[in-house]
């Protein structure tokens, strides 16, 4: 840096006798300063977004505003006022750490219910018991359906909202079935 400073002062001084070449060397020597950090900070961002995708989670990101509020107070507070801010900052993150903890917890069991259920639809079994049931009826239950799934309601898991949508396209399929069976007993002579 040292040095940077001085080839700055050489050109300074020349700068009365020969302000062109003066301008044109500090600007030479300002570029190619900065292109050396900039190089360098976009290789240190590309590293941290990959950092960051490898660690994203909830955990993290209840984690990471924390840690840096704490960076943060170290760098501008006094460092004994610094200890004394940092601690405080960690006794009232407290519930955020136990809410992000309880986050993992929920979406830890959310991917093993999900994993265990994927093939608790029976599409054909589901359309062979459609079988003794009128068009009126059927109609009836994709209305039910579609009035439940349109409602939001939340007692509905994920995987019973794609059953029940499932359900919905098996019926329709049942009816379109019948009714193009009817379409053609009525044009035969």
């Amino acid at each position: 840096m040292h040095v940077f400073l001085f080839f700055v002062g050489l050109v300074l001084g020349h700068i009365q006798r020969r302000p062109l070449q003066s301008i044109a060397a500090l600007s030479l020597c300002v570029g190619r300063a900065m292109t050396t950090p900039f190089r360098l900070a976009r290789q240190f961002l590309a590293l941290l977004g990959q950092t960051w995708r490898a660690i994203d989670g909830p955990l993290v990101r209840q984690f990471g505003p924390v840690v840096g509020l704490v960076v943060l107070a170290q760098c501008l507070a006094d460092p004994a006022l610094a200890n004394w801010v940092t601690l405080f900052i960690f006794g009232a993150s407290r519930g955020v750490f136990a809410g992000a903890l309880h986050a993992e917890r929920a979406a830890r069991r959310r991917r093993k219910s999900a994993a265990g259920q994927e093939a608790s639809f029976d599409a054909a079994a589901y359309a062979a018991s459609l079988e003794p049931l009128s068009d009126p009826e059927l109609r009836r239950q994709t209305r039910a359906i579609t009035d439940a799934l349109r409602g939001g309601d939340p007692s509905l898991t994920e995987q019973e909202r794609r059953d029940r949508v499932r359900q919905r396209q098996v019926i329709d399929e049942t009816l379109d079935t019948r009714r193009a069976a009817r379409g053609q007993s009525a044009r035969r002579p």
